[in-house]
């Protein structure tokens, strides 16, 4: 019997949304405006980003994140973070989002580490190290 992963990313999505709440990913363009002058770039990039997108997510501090049976390839990455966001794209939304740069929830946060569950080729969960 096959699973039905798409029904997986959709039941994720269902739990996160009860949970948590929507944050917005952006993603910004690495080439300077002037490759002879890289320095005059526009300093304000939020301000108008490449791309962005709202998923829903639930925050956890990365001292939880063990408990919940979650294994982050290197644990050292967790000293560096101030929390750890778990992503839900549900089934609709599989973009890959180790392309993002910032997430955009209260404040703005930097984005550390990404990792993904990804059993076959549906995206279930994404975890999404952030600091300050």
């Amino acid at each position: 019997m096959a699973l039905d992963y798409n029904a997986i990313a959709a039941t994720a999505l269902r739990l996160v949304q009860n949970a948590g709440r929507q944050v917005t990913f952006l993603r910004f363009n690495q080439t300077p405006d002037s490759i002879s002058k890289p320095w005059g770039a526009n300093t304000d990039l939020r301000s108008n980003p490449d791309a962005s997108v709202s998923l829903w997510a639930v925050s956890v501090h990365p001292t939880d994140i063990n408990v919940l049976g979650i294994r982050i390839r290197d644990d050292d990455l967790l000293k560096h973070v101030r929390e750890i966001l778990i992503v839900a794209p549900g089934p609709d939304n599989q973009q890959d989002l180790r392309l993002y740069q910032q997430v955009l929830d209260s404040r703005v946060f930097r984005i550390v580490f990404m990792e993904q569950l990804k059993p076959n080729n549906v995206t279930l969960l994404w975890y999404a190290g952030i600091t300050e």
